[in-house]
């Protein structure tokens, strides 16, 4: 008996303390989810991710400049919610031939450019911003003055220019192999002595230590078609020891481009450097139809594993100097020597009759499109063909376009409609293939001139015109081409993808909408279709309107770290 009272008392204890227990939890409240908080958050977004994989619906959040979560954030906060409605959210665009360094000084924001989607530009072509020669430098220096404008010597101080001043989108500078050459040697069509070529090493070695992502050539302009392989492969080579890259306006696009194409291979493979071709292109109708071969010819290289790939412009016409027009002879010592040969009768007569053959060989006059000319007596001539032009003078047009030369103070630029559409689609739908536009931003005084339709609408061109209309390819290799693919072409290993840990350079557009407006004829027009541009997680375009920040940075190569 006395066991069993035993037993009845414990059993009493145990299920008081079973309640106790119960009632101690039922008090104490079940914890909340931790709320997610974050600087920026873009919801309920068809993501295109940059890397070719399928899109997928998601929501991204961000703190400071970083991308920190991808999922569903629909119960997060943040200082800044961006309803993305169901279009596409994809890594910001890479220009891989921008031509800002010069715009960023007159309106750092640089509609053009961020209206298109652009949120890094690579620039630099042949000839940088620096480094400088002193002589440049004090030309410079009065004029600078005058108008309160910065002066710079090396390409690290321009660096810290576009620092200081802001700027909307982040840039990459090439160092040019045309500034030493330049600097040690002038204008001059001789070889450097040994001596010479340390010195213009050395240059190269500095600007790399600054940031340079790496060399650049452009091998068509005075005085950079003087240099010889051996002396661009030296060049590479120091750029190669900050583990940067070449990139190449090869010495020719038509004729000869086959031999152009090896010096390319050559360099990658002797300097052991990693090479791209510019804005690649067969030019003149007699070559029409030679990308397939001029594509077999890269495939071969790279498949005896020279690293090289290619970009493009998506337009059949290029935009360059007129004087791409002129004999080379005609053009050593620089523009001012040029001009003063047109005041020799002989000479004058030796180089039109050269011009006229240059010109019919590339089709004749009426396939050039004037497009600005500095000097604004003679603006009545902008957005005309040289036909036209010498129509207007009552001269031929070799003449017209000789006169334009003795008007304006450097190189008129002209739209030169030299290449087809089926050469171009071969190539943009190449694996290795991205985008450069070839351009700047069109601001300042520039607007009242002509232009390239590039400047205002390469990006969406590919996107809208090529995927959405002529199925070129899909729009995620699109998004891939000119995200993830041209940021490993200059080795920008934080930018391209959207993912956990990447910088945060996105943008928002609808896939309907998205197109190119500007013409050769009204080339003025900004793209549409873009809504949303993000730089280091700041919003430079909200919901269609720019917003005046400018967070973008000056994106230094790997030498930068070694200083």
């Amino acid at each position: 008996m006395k066991s069993l009272l035993i037993g009845a008392r414990l059993k009493v204890i145990f299920l008081s303390l079973i309640i106790v227990s119960l009632q101690s939890c039922a008090s104490v409240p079940t914890p909340a989810p931790p709320v997610r908080s974050y600087d920026l958050v873009v919801l309920n977004a068809r993501v295109v991710d940059g890397t070719g994989a399928p899109w997928f619906r998601g929501d991204v959040g961000v703190r400071g400049d970083t991308i920190v979560e991808i999922g569903d954030l629909s119960g997060a906060s943040a200082a800044t919610v961006i309803d993305a409605r169901d279009k596409v959210l994809s890594p910001g665009f890479i220009d891989l031939l921008g031509w800002d360094h010069g715009s960023v000084l007159v309106d750092p924001r640089l509609e053009g450019k961020i209206r298109q989607g652009v949120t890094s530009e690579a620039t630099g072509e042949g000839n940088s911003p620096g480094p400088l020669s002193e002589a440049v430098v004090q030309e410079r220096l009065a004029a600078a003055r005058e108008r309160n404008e910065p002066v710079w010597t090396t390409l690290g101080d321009f660096m810290r220019v576009v620092e200081n001043r802001g700027t909307a989108l982040n840039f990459a500078f090439f160092v040019g192999a045309t500034n030493p050459r330049a600097m040690v040697l002038g204008q001059t069509n001789r070889q450097p002595t040994e001596d010479e070529m340390l010195q213009m090493e050395q240059i190269i070695d500095q600007a790399m230590r600054e940031g340079a992502i790496g060399l650049s050539t452009s091998l068509i302009y005075v005085p950079a078609l003087y240099s010889t392989t051996e002396e661009i492969i030296r060049l590479a080579k120091v750029a190669r020891k900050y583990d940067g890259v070449y990139f190449s306006h090869i010495r020719d696009e038509g004729d000869v481009i086959e031999s152009a194409l090896d010096e390319a291979f050559r360099i990658g493979e002797e300097a052991r450097i990693p090479v791209n071709i510019w804005h690649l292109k067969v030019s003149k109708p007699a070559n029409w139809g030679k990308m397939p071969s001029v594509v077999e010819r890269i495939e071969n290289a790279r498949r005896r594993g020279i690293d090289v790939a290619a970009n493009v412009y998506p337009y059949v016409a290029s935009s360059t100097g007129l004087t791409t027009r002129v004999p080379n002879w005609a053009l050593e010592g620089g523009y001012p020597a040029f001009r003063e040969r047109l005041s020799d009768p002989p000479t004058r007569l030796r180089i039109a009759t050269e011009m006229l053959a240059i010109m019919n060989n590339l089709g004749g006059p009426a396939r050039v499109l004037v497009s600005r000319i500095p000097n604004p007596d003679m603006s009545r001539f902008e957005r005309k063909n040289v036909e036209e032009i010498a129509a207007m003078m009552g001269v031929d047009p070799v003449e017209a376009m000789l006169r334009l030369f003795e008007a304006s103070p450097y190189s008129p630029s002209g739209i030169f409609f030299s290449m087809q559409e089926d050469d171009l689609r071969h190539a943009l739908r190449q694996p290795w293939v991205s985008a450069g536009s070839d351009a700047g931003a069109v601001v300042g005084e520039a607007v009242k001139a002509g232009a390239h339709p590039r400047a205002y609408g390469t990006f969406p061109r590919i996107v809208g015109h090529y995927v959405r209309d002529a199925e070129l390819f899909s729009l995620e290799e699109a998004v891939r081409k000119l995200t993830s693919q041209a940021a490993a072409r200059i080795q920008l290993q934080d930018r391209g993808i959207l993912r956990v840990g990447m910088k945060a350079d996105m943008i928002i557009f609808d896939p309907a909408t998205i197109r190119d407006v500007s013409t050769y004829e009204d080339p003025h027009h900004f793209s549409e279709g873009i809504s949303d541009v993000i730089v280091n997680g700041v919003p430079v375009l909200r919901d269609g309107a720019m917003t005046g920040a400018l967070p973008g940075r000056v994106l230094r190569g790997r030498g930068w770290n070694r200083r």
